[in-house]
C-alpha cells in the first residue's frame, strides 16, 4: 500500500509542475503577443500619421502581427503547431530577407539599419526553421516549395512596391531569385523518384493505348485494367510497385491473347457434352449452370475463370454420361430385389437405396451407383442366412426333444427367443442362439451318460474308501453327486463326480 501511495503521489507531483510550466508558458506567450502587437503598432503608426512612408513600415509591421498570432502555436508545439509555424516561416523568410537587405542602405540611420539586420537574421532562422519541420516525405516537401512560392511571390511584390537603387537593388533582386529558385526546386526537383515515374508514367500510357485498342477488337482485358488502375493510384506514393503491377497486367494481357484462341475451342467442347449429358438426364441442370457462369465470365473478360468452368461442366456431364444411367437401373434392381423384404436385417440396405435417390437427386450419380451395385446379392446372401438359420433352429428343438432326461425348460425358452428373431428378420440372432443350445444340449447329454453309467457303479466306489478316515466326508461328495442327478443339473453332477 506505501508503494502504491508513494507512485500517486509522485505522479500528483509531476501533474502539478507540467501544469504550472505550462501556465507559465501561456503567460510567457501572451506577454510576447502583447508586446509584439504593440511594436508592429508604435512601428507602423509614423506610416499611417504620415511622417513617415507607409510601405517600408508596413511590412515589418504586418510580419510582427503575424508572429504575434503565432505565438500560441510556439506554447502548444504539437504536430499541427509545428505544421503551422513551418507554413509561416517558409512563407516569411524571402520578405525578411528582403527587409533586411536594407541594412546595406547608408543613408538610413544606423538604428533603422541595425533593426533591418535582424529582420534579416529573423528571415534567415525561419528559412531554417521551415527546413528542419516541412520536410520528410515528397509531399511534405512540395507542400513546402508552395508556400515558399508564395513568399517569393510576396517578396517580390515588396521590391517592385518599393525599389531601391544601387547594391541594396541588387541583393533584393537575388533575393527574390533565389527564393524563386529554392521554392521550384523543392517542387520539382527533390523527387529521388523523378526517373521511375517517369517510366511509370510512359509504361502507362502504353498499357492505357494497348487495353483500348484490345477492347476495341472485342477482347476483355478487365482484369489488366484493373490492375492498371491499382497502378495508376499506387505510382504517386511508390513507384517501383506501381511498376510490378503494371508487369503484372502486362502478363495479365499475353495470357489473356494466348488463352483467347483457346478458350473457344473447349467451351465447344463442354458444350457438347452438357447437351449429350441433357438428353440423358433432362432433370440434371448443374453442369448447364456452369458453362452458363462459364460464358458470363468470359464476356467479363476472366479467361481463366471461364475455362475452370467450362472444364467444371465438361467433368460433369461426363459423370452423368457415364453413370446416370447406370444409377437408375441399380437403383431399380435394388427396389425389385428388396421387394417384399421385411426386417432388422434389410433396414441397412433399404437405407442405401434411400441414399442412392438422394445422390441421384443431388446429380452425383457415381455416387449413388457405388451405393446400390451391391445390394442385389446382398438381398441374396441374407435369403441364405435366413434359410441357414431356419434350419439351424430346426436341428435345435429336434435336438431338445431328442434328449430326453435333461432339463429342457431354459432350452425351450431360448429357442422360442430364436423363433422370434426369425420372424423379426435377425437370422443372425437367431442362428446363434440355436447353435448354442445345440452344444450345450451334447454337452448335457454326454454329461448324463456319464453320470448314469458312474452311478450304477457306486457300490464300487463307496467300497473304495468305506475304510478311510474320512469316508463320511466323501460319502457327502457322492451325496452331492445324486443331488444333482435328481435335479438333472447333469453337467454340474459330471463335475462333481470328477472330483471323487
Amino acid at each position: 500500500m506505501s508503494e502504491v501511495g508513494g507512485v500517486e503521489d509522485v505522479d500528483s507531483i509531476l501533474s502539478k509542475s507540467l501544469a504550472l510550466q505550462r501556465n507559465r508558458l501561456e503567460t510567457l506567450g501572451i506577454v510576447s503577443a502583447i508586446s509584439l502587437v504593440m511594436a508592429a503598432a508604435w512601428y507602423v503608426w509614423p506610416g499611417i500619421d504620415g511622417r513617415a512612408e507607409f510601405m517600408p513600415r508596413f511590412g515589418p509591421g504586418l510580419i510582427l502581427m503575424v508572429l504575434a498570432l503565432a505565438m500560441q502555436d510556439f506554447v502548444d508545439y504539437g504536430p499541427k503547431h509545428r505544421s503551422r509555424l513551418g507554413s509561416l516561416s517558409a512563407a516569411a523568410w524571402a520578405p525578411m530577407l528582403l527587409l533586411g537587405v536594407t541594412s546595406f542602405d547608408t543613408e538610413l540611420a544606423n538604428s533603422v539599419r541595425l533593426g533591418h539586420a535582424m529582420l534579416g537574421l529573423i528571415g534567415l532562422s525561419c528559412y531554417l526553421f521551415s527546413t528542419s519541420v516541412l520536410t520528410g516525405s515528397l509531399q511534405a516537401v512540395r507542400f513546402r516549395g508552395l508556400v515558399q512560392l508564395l513568399g517569393a511571390t510576396s517578396a517580390t511584390a515588396l521590391l517592385l512596391s518599393n525599389p531601391s537603387e544601387g547594391v541594396v537593388m541588387i541583393a533584393s533582386s537575388g533575393i527574390c531569385v533565389l527564393a524563386f529558385g529554392v521554392a521550384l526546386f523543392d517542387i520539382f526537383g527533390k523527387d529521388p523518384d523523378r526517373e521511375a515515374r517517369k517510366k511509370f508514367k510512359q509504361l502507362r500510357d502504353t498499357l492505357e493505348l494497348r487495353i483500348l485498342e484490345l477492347r476495341a477488337q472485342g477482347i476483355q482485358v478487365d482484369q489488366a485494367a484493373s490492375l492498371l488502375q491499382n497502378a495508376t493510384e499506387a505510382g504517386y506514393t511508390d513507384p517501383d510497385e506501381a511498376m510490378t503491377i503494371m508487369h503484372l497486367a502486362e502478363d495479365d494481357i499475353e495470357r489473356t491473347l494466348a488463352m483467347s484462341s483457346d478458350i473457344t475451342d473447349i467451351r465447344d467442347d463442354a458444350a457438347r457434352a452438357v447437351s449429350e449429358a441433357d438428353d440423358i438426364a433432362p432433370t440434371a441442370k448443374k453442369a448447364m449452370r456452369l458453362l452458363t457462369q462459364g460464358d458470363r465470365e468470359m464476356e467479363l473478360g476472366s479467361l481463366r475463370e471461364a475455362e475452370m468452368l467450362f472444364r467444371k461442366a465438361k467433368t460433369h456431364a461426363g459423370e452423368i454420361i457415364e453413370f446416370w444411367a447406370q444409377a437408375e437401373t441399380a437403383i431399380s434392381d435394388a427396389k425389385r430385389a428388396l421387394s417384399g423384404c421385411e426386417g432388422v436385417q434389410y433396414d441397412p440396405l433399404f437405407n442405401s437405396v434411400k441414399n442412392a435417390e438422394e445422390g441421384l437427386d443431388r446429380e452425383a450419380p457415381a455416387e449413388a451407383a457405388g451405393l446400390v451395385m451391391a445390394v442385389p446379392e446382398h438381398v441374396e446372401n441374407l435369403g441364405e442366412t435366413e434359410t441357414g438359420a431356419e434350419e439351424v433352429v430346426e436341428e435345435a428343438w429336434r435336438a431338445v426333444k431328442a434328449a430326453s432326461g435333461i432339463d429342457d425348460t431354459d432350452f425351450a425358452a431360448r429357442l422360442e427367443q430364436a423363433n422370434k428373431a426369425l420372424k423379426e428378420g435377425d437370422f443372425s440372432l437367431a442362428r446363434g442362439m440355436a447353435d448354442s443350445v445345440i452344444r450345450e444340449v451334447t454337452r448335457e447329454a454326454e454329461a448324463m451318460v456319464e453320470v448314469q453309467r458312474a452311478w450304477r457303479q457306486r457300490k464300487k466306489l463307496v467300497a473304495q474308501w468305506s475304510d478311510w478316515a474320512d469316508a463320511k466326508e466323501w460319502d457327502t461328495r457322492l451325496g452331492e453327486v445324486g443331488d444333482a442327478r435328481k435335479d438333472k443339473q447333469w453337467s454340474h453332477a459330471a463335475m462333481l463326480l470328477e472330483n471323487i
